[in-house]
């Protein structure tokens, strides 16, 4: 993997990028269906449908793509247990409990994703010796919108409804993926 670096973060900067352009396609297409009363089960099922339609030009455009993913999942499988178990939760905690905390949901969306991309870093960069900065990046500028997120929420609390502050925690790991996946299409 080192001797393609270039390659690598350019591929997952454009990821990186392409999953931005769906969140950010699926928060406003998602917007527009809740503004029309439109039922949850079709908001549902357009962010699939977009976010299969963008990875999947994304996948078809970038042949380097599939190739770089999956070296870093074969890389990850040797991790040993303790090291999968910490990358899963770290991913998957903040998700699973968001039935538990719906009010929250928007700080935990931010928080999964901020932790997850900060936990496979250290994991990849310790078991891996591979230095994927642009994941380091996502996961800190999503942990950073968390107080953001909460500021304008209590300093907007009176105007501004629920829906709102998750359709803005959604555009902030937009904006954190976008910035990942620039600084690692750039990166040499």
């Amino acid at each position: 993997m080192p001797g393609n670096v270039g390659i690598e973060s350019r591929a997952f900067g454009f990821l990186f990028i392409s999953i931005a352009i769906a969140v950010l396609s699926g928060t406003i297409i998602n917007e527009f269906l809740a503004a029309h009363h439109i039922p949850i089960y079709y908001q549902l099922l357009s962010w699939i449908l977009i976010f299969v339609f963008v990875l999947g030009i994304a996948f078809t455009k970038m042949k380097n793509l599939f190739r770089s993913i999956r070296n870093r999942m074969k890389n990850s499988i040797r991790w040993p247990l303790h090291a999968k178990i910490i990358n899963g939760l770290s991913w998957a905690a903040p998700f699973l409990v968001i039935p538990i905390f719906h009010p929250i949901a928007h700080y935990l969306i931010l928080l999964g994703i901020g932790a997850g991309n900060i936990s496979t870093y250290f994991l990849i960069k310790h078991y891996s010796n591979y230095n994927n900065k642009e994941q380091f990046i996502v996961g800190i500028l999503a942990i950073i919108m968390i107080p953001v997120l909460f500021l304008v929420n209590v300093l907007l609390a009176p105007v501004i409804v629920h829906q709102h502050v998750l359709t803005l925690s959604r555009i902030f790991v937009a904006i954190s993926y976008g910035i990942g996946g620039i600084y690692a299409s750039n990166e040499k």
